[in-house]
């Protein structure tokens, strides 16, 4: 039973999309798809080892000399899911349902970062439409350093305009500038050794999250940074051995849960009194933005942790690692312009894994929080790898495309369109470097939560947005 309306074309993309599993790496099945999609409208496409897909389509008549345009979006989305949600991101569809107009996803990300985008590119190819030679570029792994886009050749594109579908500025503006960015992981060999003392289990959890550039100006609470200063003042008076440390999903996400287990011989009404006495302050702190925040302390088992001088290293880390909004543009207002985002850690069997992504306007900022980082994890003997570095888009003070997105917006909407700049990493700046002189705007529907179960999208949105795409393109 569909959901949607599949007499709009881009709501019956939108859900055939959401039924295919697509996490980052694992656009395969996406890519058969859009593959069967082009062969069967007998449009012309490429498909990469990697498994992007540009499928292009003719001008319509009288538009077969005013110069392709390239629109493009990418297929994977974040895979975030409730702690109680069952749901398989490699096997299962997106269960989606509508409440009050918004579109929604039952326990998980709704995944229209981006599937609005490659909703809107298959209905434009599949609709009878005035336009210029479309080149739609559907890209893979974004979500996690942009791959997808740098591993595209100039060769398969003829535009000198792009339309990016993956921002809109909660349906009422287009972007003239993005952040570049990176990802880093540091790791830290470790030895478990058997473990007779009580162990205990921190859980941290009711935490917002959100997108990593969007959200990070929102002083959100960090589980992972909470947990390490819970960690720290119990460690303060009390021995400590960690068992266990799991937080996070993905470096482009602030984490919502953390779980740390320790063992310790000390009294458990000490180790009570640090929990609680860091608690208050840290709901104190954060009962404004983070409401639903809860953490719990409870007794568990624990057969091997790590010695404690080297558990000591590690919640000194956690503790001193920094997250959150570096330098703000005075400028733009509540336009971050270099942050750090502490993502997630992992324990293995022999080593505990940390995550991290760095955003920042300027490569300067982005070269110094590297290097700070660089630092640690020579202190604290670990070995670190960066990748994913991905370059800005910087504003075009004189973009022609730019103007016509704006007029035809307020001819459609009886307003003035928003000229927007984000935090967030866009695929833009890999194609301005790929194709110099490239202009560039972007287009989206009212979206929210990205990057969270929490994702929503506005349906009237996504129906306007459309209109406003195609009556644009039409001006081209």
């Amino acid at each position: 039973m569909n959901v949607l309306n599949h007499e709009k074309l881009h709501q019956k993309y939108f859900e055939e999309i959401s039924r295919i599993p697509r996490a980052s790496k694992k656009e395969k099945a996406c890519a058969d798809y859009l593959e069967g999609f082009a062969k069967t409208h007998g449009l012309s496409y490429k498909r990469d080892e990697l498994d992007n897909v540009v499928i292009y389509k003719p001008a319509s008549a009288g538009y077969e000399d005013h110069g392709a345009v390239i629109l493009q979006a990418h297929t994977d989305m974040v895979c975030e899911k409730n702690a109680d949600c069952a749901h398989d991101f490699d096997n299962d569809p997106i269960d989606l349902y509508i409440e009050d107009g918004i579109l929604k996803a039952r326990g998980t990300t709704l995944g229209a970062d981006d599937g609005m985008g490659c909703a809107y590119m298959m209905a434009l190819l599949a609709e009878d439409l005035p336009h210029p030679v479309l080149e739609c570029a559907f890209t893979v792994q974004e979500e996690i350093g942009l791959y997808g886009a740098f591993a595209l050749k100039p060769e398969y594109f003829t535009g000198k305009r792009y339309v990016n579908l993956d921002f809109g500025g909660h349906g009422r503006g287009t972007c003239t500038t993005s952040a570049g960015g990176e990802m880093i992981s540091l790791k830290k060999p470790v030895e478990f050794e058997p473990c007779v003392s009580q162990a205990y289990r921190i859980f941290v959890t009711g935490l917002k999250g959100g997108h990593s550039g969007g959200c990070i100006i929102m002083e959100l609470g960090n589980a992972l940074k909470i947990c390490a200063r819970i960690l720290k003042e119990i460690s303060g008076s009390c021995d400590m051995r960690i068992v266990s440390l799991n937080g996070g999903l993905k470096n482009n996400a602030i984490p919502r849960e953390c779980e740390a287990v320790f063992a310790s011989d000390a009294k458990e009404e000490d180790i009570r009194g640090a929990f609680d006495k860091m608690k208050a302050q840290i709901c104190n702190e954060i009962n404004f933005q983070e409401p639903d925040f809860a953490v719990t302390l409870e007794k568990t088992a624990g057969e091997s942790a790590i010695c404690e001088e080297v558990s000591a290293d590690l919640i000194d880390l956690m503790y001193l690692l920094p997250t959150g909004v570096r330098h703000r543009s005075l400028r733009i207002e509540n336009l971050p312009v270099a942050s750090e985002n502490f993502a997630a850690v992992r324990c293995g069997e022999d080593y505990v894994n940390f995550q991290y992504s760095l955003r920042a306007e300027k490569s300067s900022y982005r070269d110094q929080m590297e290097k700070e980082l660089c630092i640690l994890a020579g202190i604290y003997d670990m070995t670190m790898d960066v990748s994913g570095k991905y370059p800005a888009w910087e504003f075009n003070p004189d973009s022609s495309l730019r103007n016509t997105l704006c007029r035809v917006y307020k001819e459609k909407k009886g307003e003035d369109m928003e000229l927007l700049a984000t935090h967030g990493g866009l695929e833009c700046g890999v194609f301005c470097e790929m194709i110099p002189g490239l202009d560039v705007v972007t287009l989206g529907a009212e979206t929210d939560g990205a990057h969270t179960p929490k994702e929503q999208m506005n349906l009237k949105s996504f129906d306007e947005t459309f209109e406003i795409l195609k009556a644009f393109l039409k001006e081209l």
